[in-house]
């Protein structure tokens, strides 16, 4: 092996080494922010809701959207 070869080897390291801790900072400000997500999400999909007529309402520990009848209660 020459000094070249080893130098591009530990280029390649240091390289892998940093993204490899990019993806790992990257998936805990992913699991840090998701809360803040969830509850846009859940915003928007409240407003969806009401804008389009139906009703939010909370069925166990889930809130769903109900729009209209059900075809099932329909004589």
């Amino acid at each position: 092996m020459n000094l070249g070869h080893l130098m591009q080897l530990g280029f390649a390291r240091h390289v892998f080494a940093w993204v490899v801790l990019a993806a790992i900072i990257a998936a805990l400000f992913r699991i840090a922010t998701a809360p803040d997500r969830i509850a846009e999400r859940r915003n928007t999909a409240r407003n969806v809701c009401l804008a389009g007529g139906g009703q939010w309402v909370r069925v166990g520990r889930d809130d769903i959207c109900q729009r209209g009848t059900p075809a099932s209660n329909k004589p």
